[in-house]
């Protein structure tokens, strides 16, 4: 993390630390004090942690205040509400097609993570967290990725030994003058992926254009009708009737990859936060969960990692509201 807001705050300071004549002359401003200076001078050095405060939190600490003031965007299990940033997961994805870069698969080092969370967030109240506060939810944030355990705490000592797992995924500078890698990358134009151009994503699945049920999809599977009009069911759409075993299948494809036992999305060593949906008794244990998190909030799947249609969403919803048998 560069110094470039305490350099400038130290020059503003001397500029009009050198007299009174300044602000006089041009008929506004104050010399800058240290206090004043102090509340600039907050970054952090992410290699070394110089500048982390005194302080610590831990993971339980920490996931209280995330519910409590960064779940709302970002998702219970960080997997981002709405368009907001996914938190959570995409470890081993920065080289596939649809990478998902959150703290746990681009993130380069911990402390910075400190610090950004105590310059800039929660969104609508940025720096309002204590730093106990702030170590707690990095805490958190750093156990949903698999970095660090549940009976972790964080200071800064510990948090500057945690090293991330993209920590060398960067370009390094060879010019003199300019050591930020991102200005010396070079174009190599070799081992080009051959073969047809593969659609990878479309604007149906991104939720920006309405999805058209195909021959062949899940949704395809159940016809959706409205109920005929009637004393008791006037302007009442009729629940259809769906198997578990559409259920299952849908689960199965789009869910069960990170919440199970043994997980296969890579990124995921464990069912995040515990939730496992790879059994029939899990599934129908978590069916409220399922209605809040894939079908009322559409938050899950993380960043809709697997695709998960909207008439996917439409038969899970239907399933639950018909007693989720």
């Amino acid at each position: 993390m560069l110094k470039s807001i305490s350099v400038l705050a130290v020059a503003l300071a001397g500029a009009l630390a050198a007299g009174t004549a300044t602000a006089q002359t041009y008929g506004f401003g104050q010399p800058a004090t240290p206090a004043a200076i102090a509340g600039w001078n907050i970054d952090v050095n992410g290699l070394s942690g110089a500048g982390l405060p005194a302080g610590r939190g831990t993971v339980a600490e920490g996931q209280k205040v995330y519910e409590e003031r960064c779940a709302s965007c970002h998702g219970v299990f960080g997997e981002g509400a709405g368009r907001y940033p996914v938190l959570a997961g995409g470890q081993g994805t920065l080289t596939a097609d649809r990478s998902v870069q959150t703290v746990g698969s681009y993130w380069p080092y911990a402390p910075t993570l400190f610090d950004y969370v105590r310059r800039a967030m929660p969104f609508p109240a940025p720096q309002t967290l204590s730093d106990d506060q702030v170590y707690a939810v990095v805490a958190f944030i750093l156990n949903l990725n698999n970095i660090v355990p549940a009976n972790a705490v964080m200071d800064a000592k510990t948090l500057a030994a945690v090293k991330m797992p993209n920590r060398d995924g960067f370009l390094t500078s060879t010019w003199t003058h300019d050591t930020r890698p991102d200005l010396h990358s070079t174009a190599c134009m070799k081992n080009c992926k051959s073969g047809p151009v593969q659609v990878i994503s479309d604007l149906v699945s991104l939720h920006v254009t309405p999805e058209q049920t195909e021959s062949g999809n899940v949704g395809s599977q159940v016809e959706f009708k409205e109920a005929p009009a009637g004393p008791a069911t006037a302007a009442r759409p009729a629940v259809p009737s769906v198997t578990f075993a559409q259920v299952q299948k849908i689960i199965a494809q789009r869910c069960a990859v990170c919440h199970a036992q043994k997980p296969t999305q890579p990124g995921f060593s464990a069912a995040p936060m515990g939730v496992m949906l790879d059994t029939p008794q899990r599934i129908k244990a978590a069916a409220k969960k399922i209605g809040e998190q894939a079908v009322e909030s559409q938050a899950m799947p993380i960043g809709n990692v697997t695709n998960m249609t909207q008439a996917e969403r439409k038969l899970l919803g239907a399933w639950i509201a018909g007693g989720a048998k």
